[in-house]
């Protein structure tokens, strides 16, 4: 009997095709900051917490603007189908984003994707926009969500995990996976951190690679030098209920 397989999947640019987060942030909030504040913070060498509050906070878009943008964006309707694939081999899916549930939800509801356990940070209009941030390191700066521990988490858990990513976020998390699927920014990354990883343009690429069979066990499992707070965690700050509730 084989060891069960988690893929991981990023959002932005994964496995919607556009970066959803950007498409909000270039249209809808840094038009509205000064260009000296967005410089000042683009070199203060902030986390995507911090940078996040900051943004937001001081340019919050209304809540029609941002309805009406996301849907502007499309998923990779092969996502679903390996979704479908994992859940009748026994395996599981888990999306784990570096952004926020206030556009991730809508856009899986509008392609039929339910059940699937969703990390990421959130935002609500209540009718002020509120931030909160259920999957944070309390021990790290650099991320809102931390994909490391998520990835952790599975392992530890007897998981071979599958993590699927494109961007500088998921520089963390490649380290923890026993395979990597790179795209776009993600390829430079690994080649420069020495990660093993095969590079696909669309989730038909992970589909091909699932129905081969053929898992390897040969790749490092290790942590970045800045994630080493994760060596003894328990793990506890992440809101596990909440990601496998959310959809």
């Amino acid at each position: 009997m084989r060891q069960p397989i988690a893929f991981l999947c990023d959002f932005d640019g994964t496995i919607g095709i556009q970066d959803v987060g950007d498409l909000v942030l270039d249209n809808l909030v840094f038009p509205r900051l000064a260009p000296a504040f967005l410089e000042e913070l683009e070199t203060s060498g902030a986390g995507s917490k911090d940078l996040y509050t900051q943004w937001y906070s001081n340019a919050p878009p209304s809540q029609q603007d941002f309805a009406e943008l996301i849907m502007q964006a499309d998923i990779d309707t092969d996502f679903n189908t390996l979704l479908d694939l994992a859940r009748r081999q026994g395996d599981q899916v888990a999306i784990v984003s570096d952004g926020f549930d206030a556009y991730i939800r809508p856009l899986l509801r509008r392609a039929n994707i339910n059940a699937v356990p969703v990390y990421s940070n959130s935002m609500q209009f209540n009718p002020k926009l509120e931030l909160a941030f259920p999957h944070n390191n309390p021990s790290c700066r650099f991320c809102a969500v931390c994909k490391a521990a998520i990835a952790l988490q599975y392992s530890r858990r007897g998981f071979y995990t599958v993590y699927v990513g494109d961007g500088t976020s998921d520089r963390f998390p490649i380290h923890v996976a026993h395979q990597v699927f790179a795209k776009d920014a993600l390829i430079d990354i690994c080649k420069e951190e020495g990660i093993p990883f095969d590079e696909f343009s669309s989730f038909r690429d992970i589909i091909s690679w699932y129905s081969t069979g053929e898992f390897k066990q040969e790749k490092t499992l290790d942590l970045h030098p800045k994630c080493m707070s994760l060596k003894d965690d328990s793990l506890a700050f992440l809101d596990v209920e909440r990601a496998t509730k959310l959809i």
